[in-house]
């Protein structure tokens, strides 16, 4: 529902976006929750974190705030048009500062009190490709049919809540054994669903995986699909 009046949008901006803003502070702190995933659930979340700051700023500042609103009796928002930069600072004050600050003390206090490091990688997907370099990528299909390719930097991994997605940028052609057998001639890369797969497998480069003690592959690539 889209504010058709002054009051309407006021009511918005003091009832909701104090917990938009905190709600968004604490998601990107300790990551995405499941049970915030779906709208109604964040709206609820959103509108109880604004009620309860809200009550905290009409115990903390509530006569104030009235002044500044009403501007003396001169209209339910009479403050906002005779000191619209004091009402200016004092929304970015209590819609975004003391939010976000609220999300940020949350995470910091939950931290120190938490027996081991809180992890926001949500799914083993993500934790895979997280920060993931270089390297060749093999995948057996639900059908039994392997695929494979270099993933670089213009290859694509999606992220949870997004459903699991790969697009590697070179493709190579595939033995039955899953072993690489040269790339595909004039590749433009290949997508593979995550729904599809059965078993994935990440491959160091081999000067990478030398480095690490890993030795050869024992996948036959060779080169990269640059």
């Amino acid at each position: 529902m889209v504010p058709g009046t002054v009051q309407q949008l006021t009511i918005l901006l003091v009832l909701v976006l104090p917990g938009v803003f905190y709600q968004a502070v604490r998601e990107r702190l300790r990551g995405a929750l499941a049970a915030e995933q779906e709208p109604q659930n964040r709206l609820v979340r959103a509108i109880a974190a604004g009620a309860l700051l809200d009550a905290l700023y009409a115990v903390a500042a509530g006569p104030w705030l009235v002044r500044l609103l009403a501007g003396g009796g001169a209209g339910p928002v009479g403050g906002v048009l005779r000191h619209p930069r004091q009402t200016g600072l004092a929304a970015l004050l209590l819609v975004v500062v003391v939010p976000s600050a609220a999300a940020w003390a949350e995470a910091a206090w939950r931290r120190r009190r938490a027996r081991a490091r809180y992890e926001p990688t949500p799914t083993a997907w993500d934790a895979l490709f997280h920060d993931r370099g270089s390297c060749f990528v093999r995948v057996r299909l639900k059908s039994g049919l392997w695929v494979g390719g270099w993933l670089g930097s213009r290859s694509a991994v999606s992220a949870y809540p997004q459903q699991g997605d790969l697009y590697l940028q070179a493709q190579y052609r595939m033995g039955s054994d899953g072993r690489f057998l040269g790339r595909v001639p004039g590749t433009a890369g290949v997508y593979v669903r995550a729904a599809d797969v059965e078993v994935l497998e990440v491959l160091l480069p081999p000067s990478a995986g030398a480095a690490e003690g890993g030795g050869g592959q024992g996948g036959g690539a060779s080169g990269q699909g640059q």
